[in-house]
């Protein structure tokens, strides 16, 4: 449903010189955080894909995700509901890869192209 297309190494400085444990505990979740997953949505996702997709989107929870969207030709309204309740979750940080018309026209549709971070990543 969804591919992992490569991970990129966000450059921020994190403090390797603690003897806390927590502190380093810490700087390993940091670490890990800000890391980007860029994941390729497919091209068709509609209500018999998502429980699957629902599955593979739930693995990236407290990680940063780049969609990759423009491979997108067919979404339904609750794939759009799921895509949204993921990117709201408070654990994860999202942004969009170029989304396809068809996938900006279907959240524009349902007024949802703001609440899913799509207005400025959408040209008409």
């Amino acid at each position: 449903m969804i591919a992992i297309i490569e991970n990129e190494q966000i450059d921020e400085s994190i403090s390797s010189n603690t003897l806390d444990s927590s502190k380093s505990e810490k700087s390993e979740l940091k670490s890990e955080k800000s890391e980007w997953k860029k994941i390729s949505l497919e091209s068709t996702l509609t209500l018999p894909q998502l429980i699957d997709f629902k599955k593979q989107l739930h693995q990236y929870h407290g990680s940063r995700v780049q969609l990759s969207g423009e491979k997108v030709e067919r979404i339904d309204t609750a794939a759009l509901q799921l895509l949204l309740a993921f990117i709201n979750s408070p654990d994860i940080t999202v942004g969009w890869i170029e989304p396809s018309q068809e996938l900006c026209q279907a959240a524009s549709l349902l007024g949802l192209n703001s609440h899913l971070g799509l207005s400025s990543s959408c040209h008409s």
